[in-house]
């Protein structure tokens, strides 16, 4: 991974693990996992552009305020 990539995941996982309660192991996963709220992408693919992370934090946010399940 290059570095800025890596920074992105970094961010994206930190916020996923929040989102799961401190679970990273959880946050990991979902983040390999195909989303429907990213039309069918993994997390971990989107975080290599600037746009994509933003795109991941946003859908992490939702999640939280209960946006979408």
């Amino acid at each position: 991974m290059k570095s800025a990539h890596m920074r992105n995941y970094s961010k994206a996982l930190q916020a996923a693990t929040e989102y799961f309660e401190g679970d990273m192991e959880t946050a990991e996963l979902w983040m390999k996992e195909p989303a429907k709220s990213l039309g069918g992408k993994c997390p971990t693919d989107l975080v290599s552009t600037e746009e994509g992370l933003h795109t991941v934090l946003d859908v992490i946010q939702r999640l939280e305020d209960g946006s979408f399940q």
